[in-house]
């Protein structure tokens, strides 16, 4: 199953295509962190592992950032496109070019006549492509809740369930790479065991005898 298959089935359910929405924009900002770009940003590329999005869903559709910060920047709009489409019911794609993006700045509006995108998103759309302040959907929700609920820590913040979008603010945080864990405990099970070895032939040789 890929991400596009499961946007078509979601057409109809609003508040579960606003959670994979907001779990994709969560996946992108990681991708960023960790070093990669989407250099095909075609959902029928993205692959569901049992029905979720997991690092390896990107596999075939990811590049090495590099310096190219620009590549962020314009990963952030396909991003947008692919729920711009999703919520009007058309044909998901999130790959853009400048006719595309003149055309959604332009438009924006029309995409929501009938408020078909819940407000909070719909105002994200509005940061991305009128005022051109590129952050993550995730990121602007949390200023968002800060601003509107005082100086309370982003923790508190992400554990929000009082709406549909709050729901969202917590996907299941994944490893990137599924021998992590197991990579570790490899690196830190001898070393433990030369400590307490070292600790014992120190006690028995200069406290014992």
């Amino acid at each position: 199953m890929t991400l596009y298959d499961l946007l078509e089935e979601l057409y109809y359910d609003k508040e579960s295509l606003t959670t994979v929405l907001i779990q994709l924009d969560s996946w992108l900002e990681r991708l960023h962190n960790y070093g990669f770009c989407i250099y095909d940003f075609n959902p029928k590329k993205i692959i569901l592992e049992n029905g979720r999005l997991t690092f390896n869903s990107f596999r075939n559709v990811i590049n090495d950032l590099g310096i190219n910060e620009n590549a962020k920047r314009i990963n952030i709009f396909q991003d947008c496109k692919i729920g711009l489409m999703a919520y009007n019911k058309m044909p998901v794609d999130g790959n853009m070019n400048q006719e595309h993006f003149n055309f959604l700045q332009t438009n924006l509006e029309k995409f929501n006549q009938n408020g078909q995108i819940p407000d909070e998103i719909y105002e994200y759309y509005e940061e991305v492509f009128r005022r051109l302040n590129l952050t993550y959907i995730n990121d602007y929700l949390v200023k968002k809740q800060q601003e509107l609920n005082g100086n309370q820590n982003t923790n508190s913040l992400r554990k929000t369930k009082t709406t549909e979008i709050g729901k969202a603010f917590n996907p299941e945080r994944e490893k990137m790479f599924t021998n992590e864990a197991a990579y570790v405990n490899v690196l830190l099970l001898p070393t433990f065991i030369t400590l307490v070895y070292l600790i014992s032939l120190f006690i028995f040789t200069f406290v014992l005898k």
